[in-house]
């Protein structure tokens, strides 16, 4: 069922025993499987519905109510990161105000993360779960995804596409798969044959969140507003209250943490807002691989190749799913040098890699509020640190070196010339981070916020270290794992 916040009577009280706030990949996910298990899920969303999956209807009100401050890194390349896309001629939009969030520009990309992902390493604080925890909620993830199983070792790939896994010193040959079909925008794709929409989940988009209600360790109530006027310009329209057993927040790691400081919840150690992370992409191409290091039959592997007669063709299977490669530092190279992990694409030419947690990176409110609802806006700051550039200057050496075992050369820039040119490339990681100790951190291991008995937080922003898979897919294999969870506690089988 889809609804409009403006709809619904000014001072209405909906229960429910689910409330999840954001339609992103997090809350969708969450709340499909809920919904399967015959909980009572509302699903809030602040944007407006989009039903053909345009951006455009989400722009106007976007930068009105996700504008404030961005600076730190923000400065050298993304002033407007809070909301304008980081490509000015078009290209993929940081954030997203819309049913579907932002799925709506996903590519798709899927790969768990590894094991070394969630364990303490120099600069790296480790989870309070390991891989092995997560393996069976990837293989449901990978299912419902439709990708093509949940086996991703290169070797497996080599034999479906008959093709053969490079071998370069200091590094793993990975694989991604990309999702196909229509199943990207997480809105508008179907699960078992229909839309969250048209599921018994109580949709109602036009509905922000204005405040976060507890007592005594509950939270008690969720103070929501919908909008009414001309797009750009609008006012208040209603506001209502949802009472609800259970709260999930999956707004995005930048708003997640927004709305905890905004209600004052969660935040008893200062940790809501800090370690924001994401995966920094150089400006164009940085580094250029010479000399033909690689056999026909492994670039093959690479670039999701197999072989039609004596022509090499994209591999896809029938729904869609492509792969395709990446070189990425061995664990026991980066327990070495003490550095994060990074991909290098065989002669692709950008640098993608793992931002070490900062404390001092991170999510406040600013001074200023918004014209709407009159709540106080984002102040974000990014900030890199001198491991970030350690792992540019390690893993570009040794890629180097590695090619150059194989009669090949690498030429990189130096890191001074790359970090200025560094954008966030979509994913926003950290903020209200997975910890065992309430004072490291914002939510446990089961994803309740330390210190609430019935607040819950999906997202990225749960990430105590980014990895450098792309994060989309880890989001819905916790918010998968986090239903579980939920429906245990609500009593549904």
């Amino acid at each position: 069922m889809l609804r409009n916040g403006k709809d619904i009577a000014n001072g209405a009280v909906i229960e429910t025993q689910v409330c999840i706030v954001g339609s992103g990949p997090a809350g969708i996910t969450a709340a499909w499987e809920l919904q399967k298990a015959g909980v009572k899920v509302t699903l809030i969303e602040g944007g407006p519905d989009s039903p053909k999956g345009a951006l455009d209807p989400t722009w106007p009100d976007k930068s009105v109510l996700y504008a404030g401050k961005a600076d730190g890194q923000f400065a050298e390349s993304e002033p407007d990161f809070l909301i304008r896309p980081y490509n000015r001629a078009g290209g993929p939009w940081e954030r997203e105000r819309m049913f579907g969030g932002t799925s709506a520009h996903w590519g798709g990309q899927s790969r768990p993360l590894d094991p070394i992902d969630f364990e303490a390493r120099p600069g790296f604080p480790g989870w309070p779960i390991d891989r092995a925890e997560l393996d069976p909620y990837y293989a449901k993830a990978a299912q419902l995804c439709l990708l093509h199983g949940d086996d991703f070792s290169p070797q497996a790939w080599a034999e479906i596409l008959g093709a053969e896994v490079p071998e370069l010193t200091g590094f793993d040959t990975t694989i991604y798969q990309y999702l196909g079909k229509n199943y990207l925008n997480f809105a508008l794709r179907t699960f078992d044959g229909v839309t969250i929409a048209d599921t018994d989940v109580d949709v109602i988009v036009n509905a922000t969140l204005l405040e976060i209600e507890q007592r005594q360790g509950r939270v008690c109530g969720l103070r929501v507003a919908s909008m009414d006027g001309a797009a750009g310009a609008s006012k208040k329209a209603t506001e209502f209250t949802i009472k609800a057993d259970m709260v999930v927040l999956a707004c995005g790691a930048v708003e997640n943490a927004r709305q905890l400081l905004l209600s004052d919840v969660g935040n008893d150690h200062d940790q809501v807002g800090r370690y924001f992370m994401c995966h920094p992409l150089s400006n164009g191409p940085v580094l250029s691989a010479s000399g033909a290091y690689l056999t026909d039959a492994q670039t093959r592997l690479m670039a999701g190749q197999t072989l039609s007669g004596n022509r090499a063709v994209p591999w896809q299977d029938a729904n869609g799913v492509r792969v395709s490669g990446r070189f990425s530092p061995t664990a026991d190279e980066q327990k070495r040098l003490g550095i994060g992990s990074c991909w290098f694409w065989a002669n692709y030419g950008q640098y993608y890699f793992e931002m070490a947690p900062n404390p001092d990176s991170r999510v406040a409110l600013a001074d200023t509020v918004d014209p709407v609802f009159g709540q106080r806006q984002t102040h974000i700051t990014w900030l890199l640190s001198d491991r970030d550039e350690a792992t540019y200057t390690q893993t570009t050496a040794l890629f180097k070196a590695a090619v150059e075992e194989l009669g090949g050369d690498v030429y990189y820039q130096p890191w001074p010339a790359v970090k200025e040119g560094l954008t966030v490339n979509g994913h926003h990681i950290g903020t209200t981070r997975m910890s065992a100790d309430p004072k490291e951190g914002v939510v446990d291991a089961d994803l309740k916020v330390h210190g609430l008995d019935n607040l819950y937080v999906a997202g990225s922003s749960v990430f105590p270290s980014t990895g450098i898979s792309n994060p989309t897919f880890t989001i819905i294999t916790l918010s998968i794992r986090l239903a579980e969870h939920l429906r245990g506690r609500v009593g549904a089988p």
